[in-house]
């Protein structure tokens, strides 16, 4: 049988059974895969922190493959010296393209002609003189994903103050979202990095209006004090971040589009609230007492990263402007 890649549903079910502490061998057995591929997996694509996180490990094994692709190389010679002619002859790419198909010729797309000219492949830099518009450089196409980060006056998380990523000082949260089966409603969770405290709030749906909302109702629960900075991914419902930093007296910051492991505190504790309300989880018909209760129970939790204190006996007990010395 040959080996096949993980896909992005298994490795997010890796993380899943990971989280509730399982052997390799038995993630391996829920998996369909051996042993091997499930060490292979986690040692390949895990954080720079040792975290395995499931988008982070889809987004690494991508970049590995694309950086293992050797551009052009199924185009043969004869086919390069045909588009050369073509191009001395000004002839568009859309052309040069359209006519060897109908001549029955070994093709290749007009996008592959325009990015062999600005790669220099096989000398073909200089047969941008030859294209109609040739001293402007067309811009690469865009998916859907290039339009996340895009959010109106976002502050990057390299302005973010030091000490909040020391994880020393109380106050400074992560944010997200957790979206129900087929996006019906959604949970907004808050993390402080400090202690671990978990915030987390039923959403009806996830525009930003409605994060707000939830957002602002629990933490004028938190004291002031405890309020510091929120980092936040590019999702849209934060993009109302400026009214909800007016709201709370916070400072707002955004991670880099798809570096989860900037909020891997976030992307964990989420993970640990998966464990109540798995995938596939209407969250229309959950109540916010059910939320309530799973909060409380991750809360009262002994963490080995606190000395086995749990996150409520350290966000409460902690001034906000006392060090913690984690």
């Amino acid at each position: 049988m040959s080996y096949t890649h993980l896909s992005a549903d298994e490795r997010l079910e890796l993380y899943q059974l990971q989280q509730k502490q399982l052997s390799m061998r038995s993630i391996a057995r829920h998996l369909g895969r051996s042993a091997s591929t499930i060490c292979r997996e986690l040692q390949r694509n895990q954080t720079v922190e040792g975290i395995y996180l499931p988008d982070t490990a889809q987004h690494q094994m991508q970049t590995r493959r694309q950086g293992a692709k050797t551009q052009f190389e199924q185009i043969s010679l004869a086919t390069v010296s045909q588009v050369k002619i073509s191009l001395k002859q000004y002839h568009s790419p859309e052309q040069i393209a359209g006519r060897l198909k109908r001549e029955e010729q070994p093709t290749v797309s007009h996008e592959t002609i325009y990015q062999m000219i600005y790669h220099n492949y096989e000398g073909m830099g200089a047969y941008a003189q030859y294209l109609r518009q040739s001293h402007i450089r067309r811009q690469k196409r865009r998916t859907q994903r290039s339009k996340r980060g895009l959010i109106a006056n976002r502050v990057g998380i390299e302005m973010r103050p030091s000490i909040a990523e020391e994880k020393r000082q109380i106050g400074n949260w992560e944010g997200d979202t957790i979206v129900g089966c087929n996006h019906l409603g959604a949970i907004a969770t808050h993390v402080d990095k400090a202690s671990k405290f978990l915030v987390a709030r039923l959403m009806k749906n996830r525009t930003a209006a409605q994060m707000n909302q939830v957002s602002i109702e629990a933490f004028n629960e938190i004291p002031a004090d405890k309020r510091r900075t929120f980092t936040f991914d590019n999702g849209k419902e934060f993009s109302a971040h400026q009214q909800l930093a007016k709201e709370l007296g916070v400072q707002c910051y955004f991670a880099n589009p798809y570096h989860s492991w900037e909020r891997g505190l976030n992307e964990h504790t989420n993970g640990l609230i998966r464990q109540f309300f798995p995938k596939g989880t209407n969250f229309k018909i959950v109540k916010q007492q059910q939320v309530d209760e799973v909060v409380e129970l991750i809360n009262h939790r002994p963490r080995k990263s606190l000395d086995y204190r749990t996150p409520h006996e350290v966000f409460w007990e902690q001034s906000g402007d006392v060090a913690l010395q984690i």
